[in-house]
Formats: C-alpha cells, structure tokens, sequence
C-alpha cells in the first residue's frame, strides 16, 4: 500500500511537472487524437479540481502557512473574476474562455506552491522550463527572421510578410514582453554555478535574447529592460551597486544618444522595422510630435493615451467592473457610436493595469495591486540569502518583475495567452515558500514532512 501511494504520489507531481514545463508553449504542443487540445490544455483539465482540493488540504493537514498571503490574495482575486463573469459578462464561450485562462493562471501558481515543498524536484523542474522554453523560443524566432514565416497568424504577417519574429504567440508585442520577463532569468544563471564558462554561456544567451527582442521592434520591451537595470541597482548587494549604476548610465546614454540620432534622420528616409519603431519612442517626449491629419495616422502614444482617458472614463461609471473582457466590449461600442474619447478604432486596454481596472473594477485592480505588490516584497528579502538558488530566484524574479511594470503594456492583452506571466508569479510565490525553510545555521532545509 505504502510503495502504491508512492507511485500515485510521483504521478500527481510528474503531471504538475509537465503542466509547468508545456505551459510556456501556449496551444501550439498538440495532441494528436484529441480534437486539436494542446498538451497543457489537456493538463488543466486534469489539474482545474484535484489540484486546488489538495493545497486547501496541504496546508490545512500540515498547517503550512508560508505565502498565505500573496496565495489567499490571488485567490481572492480569482473568486472577484468569477463572480464578475457572473454577474456581468455575457456567457458566451468567448468570455468563458477569458475567464478560465485566469483560471489557468492561477492553477500555475498553486502548481509551483506544491513542488514548492520538493526542493530539488522543484527547482530542477523550474530551471529546466526556463531553459527549454527559452532556447525553443531563440530557435523558433531566428527561423522567422530568416523565413519570414510564422506559427502563428502574426499582424505582421498578412499579403507581404515580414521578417518580424512572434514565436508562440499573435504579435511580436508579447514575444517582446516575454523576452523582457525571461532576460534577467537567463544573464543571472551564472550564479547557480559561477564559473567563466557559465559566465559567458549567460551573456552569450543574453545577447540571442536582446537581438530577437530588436527585431521584435517591441517598445514595450526594451523600455521594460531598462526599467529592469533600475530594478538590478535596487536589488544587488552594496558592493556590486556602483557597477549597476555605472551600466545604468552607459545604457541612458547610449539610449538617449541613438534615439536623438533616428529621430534627426530625414523622416522620408526608410529605416528598417526595428529602427522605425524605436523612434517612435520620441513621442514619449513629445507627445505633439506626431500629429493626426489626414494623410497620416496617429501615433501610438496618442491611441495609448485615448485608452487610457476612455479606460478611466469607464471605471468611474463602472467601479466593480465590466466583467471580463469588459473593456473589449466598452471601447467596441464607442467605435459604433458617438465616442467621448476617441480610440482610432482600437478596441485592446493594450495596458494590464488599465484592463484589469475596467474588467474588474476598483477592488479588482486593487487585489491584483497587492499581490504584485508581495512578490515584489518577498523577492527583495531573498536578496542576501545563503542559498545560491534562492538568491538566483530572487535577484532574477524581481528585476523580472520590475521591468514588467512597464512591459506589461505593450502587449494588447497579457490576461489572456500569456503564461509566462503567471510562471514568473508562481517562481515567486515558489522562492518566497523555499526561502522560509532554509536554516543559516545549518546546510539542512527544514521542509515539512511530505504527504506520501
């Protein structure tokens, strides 16, 4: 009986293993036979009710408490969008679908709490994940540069395809947010084994990384890569901050000097997509600089600041929300009809912030404000832990984080297809349980006694 709860025991954490480790792929991971459903699609399902009954039993069986805070929030969380979905949304499988891919989210982050309790299992399932994903991600997309196909129907795809790479996703905005998440994952994995081989390994990894997110032309992106090197002189010990103030300098300079050089160009001149889109960012400073006629659209910042006055709008006549994908519904109705703000005919928040508080009102923004909020805060104690891993986790996971304050609105939606987002909450949640456990006293964790 004992060998057979065994077995079951290394079944239940293999299938939270595959879930982590095929959920950065989105649907593109098939299974052949069953209806075009992806492997992690598959997974949910297997996980959507076991999986939430056996934490609420762990920690009641165990009395386990670490992270109950951040865990019990996004649950609260979680809970608000269902009862949204219920009382507002219609229940079409389009909203159903909204709704469950938060569902899913969170199903991850329970998954990483659980292997949370296994150590090593837990973290050679986490680094391997990021690994796999990461490299596929650096394959699939240098294919697409050279080809100019994609896996998916990219929106820089269409009649006359373009080398823009988009990988496992729709746009090259949210392959530029993920490269953006998983960048500090990948330049800090030297310290699992510091050595100048692994050294160069990271930066080599790190420069493939930084090219792709180029020829994404996401601005999203590389303005969240330096609100991660303000993140790295946050979080890095005191006597490796003057280098990180230093690179911090260097990158603003070179940021400032090769902005003030393309936007000095002859506008007529063609310049390649990458470096079209980066001086565009000169309408972050002069948002005027770029103005609606009619030969010409408006800029970006202009249709973003449109969202976010409309998206405002909406909140103050909606406080508990629209239900999800509300915002979608809000900004489509204004197209069809006299409009107080207007979008151009774009109906995404592309801002998680701004969608979040239209989908989900003032108490919904403000769960999801204190979860972030809590991961950042765990992550930043882990700072000077003895572990290597644990330093690794959290050195990497609040940069990540910090970064994505900024890269999580580029994209036209992160709540819906967007796993690595809720991978990188789960790491968090998973370094914060882990970091609790470990004894500087001792080279012992002291885990729990595991259910068997």
């Amino acid at each position: 009986m004992l060998a057979q709860n065994k077995s079951l025991h290394w079944i239940w954490l293999i299938l939270i293993a595959l879930y982590i480790l095929s959920a950065p792929f989105e649907g593109y991971l098939v299974v052949p036979g069953f209806h075009g459903h992806s492997l992690v699609s598959l997974l949910q399902r297997l996980l959507f009710i076991p999986l939430p009954i056996i934490t609420i039993y762990t920690i009641t069986r165990y009395k386990d408490y670490r992270t109950i805070w951040p865990l019990g929030i996004i649950t609260l969380w979680l809970m608000w969008v269902l009862i949204t979905f219920l009382a507002f949304s219609p229940h079409t499988y389009y909203y159903l679908y909204y709704t469950w891919e938060q569902i899913a989210g969170v199903l991850l982050i329970l998954s990483f709490w659980y292997l949370a309790r296994f150590p090593t299992f837990s973290r050679l399932t986490t680094i391997s994940s990021l690994l796999i994903y990461y490299v596929v991600t650096l394959i699939v997309s240098f294919w697409e540069i050279r080809t100019a196909h994609h896996l998916g129907h990219s929106s820089e795809g269409g009649i006359h395809p373009q080398p823009i790479p988009t990988a496992f996703f729709y746009g090259p905005n949210h392959l530029g947010a993920a490269l953006a998440l998983m960048f500090p994952f990948i330049l800090f994995l030297f310290i699992l084994k510091p050595s100048a081989r692994s050294i160069f390994l990271s930066i080599v990894m790190a420069l493939a990384g930084l090219y792709v997110l180029y020829k994404t032309g996401s601005r999203g992106g590389e303005l969240a890569l330096f609100m991660e090197f303000f993140g790295l002189v946050i979080i890095l010990p005191r006597r490796y901050k003057p280098y990180a103030i230093v690179s911090l300098g260097v990158l603003l300079a070179i940021f400032a000097a090769g902005l003030w050089y393309v936007t000095h160009l002859p506008m007529q001149d063609k310049l390649p997509f990458a470096l079209e889109k980066f001086r565009h960012l000169a309408h972050l400073f002069h948002p005027t600089i770029h103005k609606v006629t009619p030969t010409k659209g408006p800029g970006s910042l202009q249709i973003r600041l449109a969202l976010l006055e409309s998206g405002y709008h909406a909140l103050l006549h909606h406080p508990w929300g629209l239900g999800p994908r509300g915002a979608e519904r809000y900004y489509l109705y204004y197209v069809h009809h006299k409009s107080p703000f207007n979008t151009y005919g774009v109906i995404d928040a592309h801002n998680m912030w701004l969608e979040i508080a239209m989908d989900f009102g003032w108490l919904g923004i403000g769960l999801y404000v204190v979860f972030y909020t809590l991961l950042l805060r765990g992550l930043y104690r882990l700072r000077q832990h003895p572990d290597p891993v644990m330093r690794y986790f959290s050195w990497a996971g609040f940069i990540s984080l910090i970064g994505f304050l900024v890269g999580s609105v580029s994209p036209s939606s992160v709540m819906i297809g967007f796993n690595i987002m809720w991978i990188v909450y789960g790491i968090a949640i998973m370094a914060m349980y882990q970091g609790t456990m470990f004894s500087p006293k001792s080279s012992r964790s002291n885990f729990p006694n595991r259910p068997h």
